[in-house]
């Protein structure tokens, strides 16, 4: 009997160890301020959902509990005033903050936001230097210098593709921390083809297979199989401005640009007279197009349409995001094009500027 005794306090100290330690411990600061409240938040489909209050008390604070899956949360002070971001995961984590300066929050202890925060820090630098840039190219075009413009535009668009690579090669360094689903998700989604996604996807360590942004990257992911390159395009129909019906499948037998846009997306009219030349030039040799628009007001639609002369075919349902075609070809930006071949095969994807008239060249020299 004193045996079974001393095994039943040993398992209930087993137990409360375990306990403790399935537990996260928040305690903060907020100097210079007495009382608030202190809202723990995340978000969920878009929306801010608030999982805990506590009462601000002579400028401190504490929260616990269960982390569950390690995400991204925020602290909120009072009802707006968001003064820390960090991934929640069972540790003590220690926030220190001031009232006067609540950008300079300061939060410890969670490994993995450390792993987050050394990704910042490299990124800030970079877009510190794109900052540089873009003041660059105001001052050459406020003083109509095209030539300093054109090389600003190289550096530019050389520092994206270095921000890019930066991120990828994060990623691939971090691939056991839930922070490189979630810059995956958040940051190169947008700007990955599906094979070089799905190669960093698969690099993910199997501790993962919890993560809600592994989760939404495969089901990203499953979409973009339908749509990558050599595969047949997913067939849909759509009404033209007239309301008459437009599919995909009735426009093969010639090279088809499938030109996703919206009269309120700035890139897209900036992408517009590109597409306007190429048009012109290889309409006559097998080219066509198909705009899909993600307006929602169809006077809007039908003013850019004549605004840049896009004299090809056009269809929308007016849903904006929520565009049938945009969802079922996983866009998630725009401007987005996909190009077919005669028989509906995608054989490219977003070629913006002179590459897609190089890339006609190429097919109908």
């Amino acid at each position: 009997m004193k045996n079974l005794g001393l095994l039943f306090i040993v398992l209930i100290f087993l137990a409360a160890c375990q306990s403790n330690s399935a537990k996260y411990r928040i305690t903060g600061t907020i100097a210079g301020l007495d009382s608030g409240i202190v809202y723990l938040v995340k978000a969920e489909a878009g929306q801010a959902v608030t999982l805990d209050t506590v009462k601000l008390v002579n400028g401190t604070f504490k929260m616990e509990g269960d982390a569950g899956v390690t995400e991204l949360h925020y602290l909120r002070l009072n009802e707006r005033d968001y003064f820390a971001q960090f991934f929640l995961e069972n540790a003590k984590i220690k926030v220190e903050s001031y009232k006067d300066s609540l950008r300079a929050t300061k939060v410890t202890g969670s490994p993995t936001t450390d792993v987050f925060n050394s990704y910042l820090d490299e990124l800030n630098v970079m877009n510190e230097k794109m900052s540089e840039y873009q003041q660059q190219f105001a001052s050459a075009a406020a003083s109509g210098n095209q030539q300093e413009m054109d090389r600003i535009r190289i550096d530019v668009e050389a520092a994206s593709d270095n921000m890019t690579v930066f991120a990828k090669n994060f990623v691939r360094e971090n691939s056991n921390s839930v922070v490189a689903p979630f810059i995956t998700l958040t940051q190169l989604v947008s700007q990955l083809e599906y094979n070089d996604l799905k190669t960093l996807v698969d690099g993910f360590s199997a501790d993962l297979s919890e993560s809600v942004y592994l989760k939404q990257l495969n089901e990203i992911l499953s979409v973009q199989s339908k749509t990558a390159i050599g595969v047949e395009a997913p067939d849909f129909t759509m009404n033209d401005p007239d309301g008459n019906p437009v599919s995909l499948t009735s426009l093969r037998g010639k090279y088809l640009l499938v030109d996703f846009w919206a009269s309120w997306c700035g890139p897209c009219r900036q992408e517009n007279p590109n597409i306007v030349d190429a048009y012109k030039k290889y309409k006559d040799k097998g080219f066509d197009i198909l705009g899909v628009s993600l307006d929602r007001d169809k006077d809007a639609w039908l003013k850019g349409i004549a605004d840049d002369q896009l004299t090809w075919h056009h269809v929308s349902d007016l849903k904006y995001w929520q565009n049938e075609v945009a969802q079922l070809y996983g866009v998630n930006s725009i401007p987005h094009s996909v190009l077919l071949d005669k028989d509906g095969v995608i054989i490219a994807k977003n070629l913006r500027g002179p590459a897609l008239e190089e890339k006609l060249k190429e097919l109908m020299p």
